[in-house]
């Protein structure tokens, strides 16, 4: 198995040792070497996960999560003004990104079929965030179930759509992407321009 770098010792039940595991993981997914991250017992590991996909997915669940919150709490911010709603959200996701470099990686260089509880995480992402699309939709109350449901589908859409380009746009914006090197200010402010047509102007 290998030296494993046990800082201190403490029993691999202890709640946060699984917290430490998973942000082990964020910072470097491997076949091996989590609990060595992590600075705890290889037992530890596997108390707390069935097998080594098992941190991985928890750690991608924990960055979704934490990107969910701040998008939640820029929304929030924002009250009952779509416009300004959308342009925080925007932002926070950017602060985020740039704040966490390593859940940011995670996030944006592991396609959907890494493992096999990837694409179920991504999935509920997405849709966590497309049933709010009508949070950030211009004005203009459906008249009609038929004008109603058209609407619908039309928010899910562009809102997916969005959603798949700005992590386009955050992939590229890595180290070493084609976008590296692209100044973060006309970035975010072409990203805003885009993001406010598309989902304001429907």
């Amino acid at each position: 198995m290998g030296q494993w770098r046990i800082v201190e010792k403490q029993p691999a039940h202890r709640p946060s040792r699984r917290n430490d595991i998973v942000d082990a993981a964020v910072r470097i997914f491997a076949d091996k070497g989590y609990a060595e991250a992590a600075d705890v017992e290889v037992t530890a590991v596997h108390y707390h996960f069935s097998g080594k996909d098992d941190p991985f997915a928890a750690a991608m669940r924990a960055s979704l999560d934490s990107i969910s919150a701040v998008v939640i709490a820029a929304r929030a911010a924002a009250g009952a003004a779509s416009a300004d709603g959308l342009r925080l959200a925007v932002d926070a996701v950017w602060h985020w990104i740039d704040d966490n470099p390593y859940g940011a990686s995670l996030v944006h260089t592991h396609l959907p079929g890494t493992i096999r509880q990837l694409s179920a995480i991504r999935q509920e992402f997405s849709e966590l965030h497309e049933r709010r699309a009508f949070d950030y939709l211009g004005d203009g109350s459906p008249t009609g179930a038929r004008q109603a449901a058209a609407r619908m589908g039309t928010g899910t859409l562009t809102m997916r759509t969005l959603i798949d380009a700005l992590i386009a746009l955050h992939a590229m914006r890595m180290a070493d992407g084609p976008l590296s090197t692209a100044s973060p200010a006309s970035l975010r402010s072409a990203t805003h321009r885009v993001a406010r047509q598309m989902l304001l102007h429907p």
